[in-house]
C-alpha cells in the first residue's frame, strides 16, 4: 500500500493474531493519543480506514496545532546540559552553544567561549540568546515536512 495522504494513521497486518485494521496516534505535549480501527468490526477495510481518517480529524481539532515555539521547547535525547537548546561544547576550546531554527530548513546558533566570558556568564549568555530567539517566534502552526525521495540532485 503507498504513502498515505494522512501521516497519523498507519495500516497493521498480523495474520498470524488475526488483526487487520488501522491505526490512528497523535502526539501533543508529551501525551499520546491513539485508536484501533478494526476490519472487521468497521465492515470492511474501505469504512475502517474512513472511521480512522474521522478519529484522526477529531483529535486534530481537539488538540491544536503544535506551534514552532512548542517544537523547539520538546527534548529530544537525553544529553548532559539541563537546559533544552543550550549546551556546553568541547572541542579545542571551551564554549556554550544555544541552538534554534526560526523556519523548516534553517538553523541558527550563537557560542559563546568560557576563555572569554568565563563559565557562568558564557552560560548566562547562551541561554538569554536561546530565551529571545523564542520570544521573538510567533505562535504559527509547524508546516508539514515532506520527506525528500531520491537523491537531491537527481534529473527531472
Amino acid at each position: 500500500m503507498g504513502r498515505r495522504r494522512t501521516p497519523g494513521i498507519s495500516r497493521i497486518d498480523q495474520p498470524e493474531k488475526r488483526t487487520h485494521g488501522f491505526f490512528v496516534r497523535l502526539s501533543r505535549k508529551g501525551k499520546r493519543y491513539s485508536g484501533f480501527f478494526g476490519d472487521k468490526g468497521h465492515g470492511g477495510r474501505g469504512r475502517a480506514l474512513k472511521a480512522a481518517e474521522a478519529y484522526y480529524q477529531k483529535l486534530l481539532k481537539k488538540h491544536k496545532a503544535v506551534t514552532r515555539r512548542d517544537w523547539l521547547q520538546i527534548r529530544r535525547r537525553k544529553g548532559r546540559s539541563p537546559y533544552i537548546g543550550v549546551q556546553r561544547i568541547v572541542v579545542t576550546h571551551v564554549y556554550w552553544k544555544a541552538t534554534w531554527s526560526p523556519r523548516k530548513g534553517v538553523v541558527r546558533k550563537r557560542q559563546f567561549s568560557v576563555r572569554k566570558h568565563g563559565a557562568a556568564q558564557a552560560r548566562a549568555l547562551a541561554l538569554r540568546a536561546r530565551r529571545e530567539a523564542l520570544a521573538s517566534l510567533g505562535d504559527t502552526p509547524m508546516t508539514k515536512v515532506r520527506k525528500r525521495r531520491g537523491p537531491r540532485n537527481a534529473p527531472g
